[in-house]
């Protein structure tokens, strides 16, 4: 018995279809229809780095117009960690982003050492860069923000004119201005001799802008061997330096002052990453 045929124009369609077919298991089974180039083009640097804090407070002790001290804010990154695929590690780098240059990039043998620390002194939102090189150049990357706020213990002691304390705002770096100022003041009418012999002296003090204009202001009145504090926060800053002066009203006794000035950033810096024995993320 004869086969039945189909008809030719029923082939002709059937045909085309039955191509495409076969064109597509066969692109699906050699790989052409994904990326094949992802595992070719996948960093084969891991940057696992650790590290305790991204933020921290300098602070600056100024006694009667001589600075005593001034203290940095170190911050360590431990890149003992990292790794590639590719081969060893060859360098690690450490950009602060506190300079213009990146002058200050510290760079390190992989060799030879895996942790770096910097310290920072100045104040700002500083956007950092880790680097990490392999023998095969190689390179991975990591950006951090970092906040350095800075404090000022200022003093002036046994004075009938007290001289102005400077306040300055402008960040060591292209990044936004400081949130506020934060104010802790405290005036004391130093004991007369004999007691209670002294006036009781009326002081008020003043934070002035960089042009000169008073924005916040606080009056009191200090009896014989007595003190009174002011706390004060000042926000929408402007760059420059600011001024806290103290003025003494009426009476003729000397005053000890001691203001606690701290430039403060919005906290907006990168969350830590300490190590822990059971640090599973990379």
């Amino acid at each position: 018995m004869n086969k039945k045929r189909l008809p030719s124009t029923m082939r002709r369609r059937l045909h085309p279809s039955w191509l495409i077919l076969i064109l597509l298991v066969s692109c699906s089974l050699s790989g052409c229809l994904g990326d094949s180039e992802d595992a070719g083009t996948k960093n084969p640097i891991s940057m696992e780095v650790y590290y305790d804090a991204t933020s921290g407070t300098i602070e600056e002790v100024i006694q009667n117009g001589a600075v005593l001290s001034q203290s940095g804010v170190e911050l360590s990154f431990d890149f003992a960690r990292v790794a590639s695929n590719a081969g060893n590690m060859k360098s690690f780098s450490y950009d602060p982003g506190d300079d213009d240059d990146g002058s200050n990039t510290v760079v390190v043998d992989a060799n030879d050492q895996a942790e770096i620390s910097y310290t920072y002194q100045t104040h700002g939102m500083f956007t950092a860069i880790l680097t990490a090189i392999d023998e095969s150049d190689n390179t991975a990357t990591l950006t951090l923000e970092i906040r350095i706020d800075k404090q000022i213990q200022w003093t002036q002691t046994n004075t009938e004119n007290p001289n102005p304390m400077l306040i300055p705002t402008t960040p060591d770096c292209d990044c936004p201005m400081p949130e506020k100022i934060d104010i802790a003041s405290t005036i004391t009418n130093r004991d007369s001799f004999p007691p209670g012999a002294g006036a009781t002296v009326t002081v008020t003090w003043h934070l002035n802008d960089p042009d000169g204009e008073e924005q916040a202001f606080h009056t009191e009145q200090i009896g014989d061997g007595q003190d009174a504090s002011w706390t004060h926060a000042q926000y929408n800053l402007e760059g420059g330096d600011w001024s806290l002066e103290v003025t003494m009203d009426t009476g003729s006794d000397n005053i000890d002052i001691a203001h606690t000035v701290i430039v403060m950033y919005e906290p907006l810096e990168s969350d830590p990453r300490p190590f822990t024995s059971d640090a599973s993320e990379n």
